[in-house]
Parts: C-alpha cells; structure tokens; sequence
C-alpha cells in the first residue's frame, strides 16, 4: 500500500442507546454526503490529522476509539490513501467550514452516503461501535 496521505473520522454519538453518526457534505459537490476528512500535515500522525480534521470541517470535537480501516480514493491524476478512524463525539466547537451536517442512524447513514467505500468502512465501524454502547445506570 502507497504512504497514508489523508485521515478522516467515522464519528459517533449515542442517543437513547443506539449509535448516530456524523455525515457532512463534501466541498467540491454539496450534493454528496461525506465523512470528513483531509491531508495528514507533516509531523502529524493519521490519528491527529483525523482529530483535527473532523474539528475543522464539521466543528466537533471527538476522540479516537480505534481504526475503521484504510481506503483509497481516486483523484484527478492520481488516488489517495485514507486512513479513518471511529471517533466518539465530545462536544461542538462552532460550525466547521459550513457545510451541511447530519446526525443520522446506521441505516439512514449507509443510505445518505455517496460511495461504496465509505458504507465498507461504516459496516466495520458499526460493529465496533457495539462495543461502545454506554451501559444503563442502575438506580442506587
């Protein structure tokens, strides 16, 4: 595999027990859903560059729970390698670049989703995920 060039976060958050995850619109067409991502800057490791990134084009702040794995991405005159990560939610931090969000369901995510690639790196993700799932407080 050619050297990661990019990161990006699968990230999620639980409402009422079950996982939500955060779909943005990509830049350059508005009419695909995304998740976010970008260029691994130098010094940094896919894993900050992924925290980083999710800061900057969604504005929410999340933590890394562990890989979703890697993907590769055609471009113009070349294809990109991507590293995601599942990330859990932490708080928003204002509104990113602008583009918009949504916080949707397993299956309202696989649908929204614009490439096969990225519904591959949800599947796997959503199986992590279970192993996140906030257990219920007991009444003391």
């Amino acid at each position: 595999m050619p050297e990661l060039t990019h990161a990006g976060g699968i990230v999620m958050r639980f409402e009422e027990g079950s996982p939500r995850y955060l779909v943005i619109t990509a830049k350059k067409n508005p009419e695909r859903w995304v998740f976010p991502k970008g260029h691994i800057d130098p010094g940094e490791t896919p894993a900050i560059a992924a925290e980083r990134e999710v800061l900057e084009e969604a504005g929410v702040e999340a933590r890394i729970l562990g890989s979703a794995g890697v993907t590769e991405v055609p471009k113009e005159r070349r294809t990109i390698w991507v590293e995601f990560f599942l990330m859990e939610y932490v708080r928003s931090q204002g509104p990113g670049e602008g583009r918009k969000q949504r916080w949707c369901t397993y299956e309202e995510t696989l649908d929204l989703l614009s490439f096969d690639d990225l519904r591959g790196l949800l599947r796997r993700s959503h199986s992590l995920a279970a192993k996140f799932v906030p257990k219920p407080e007991s009444a003391s």
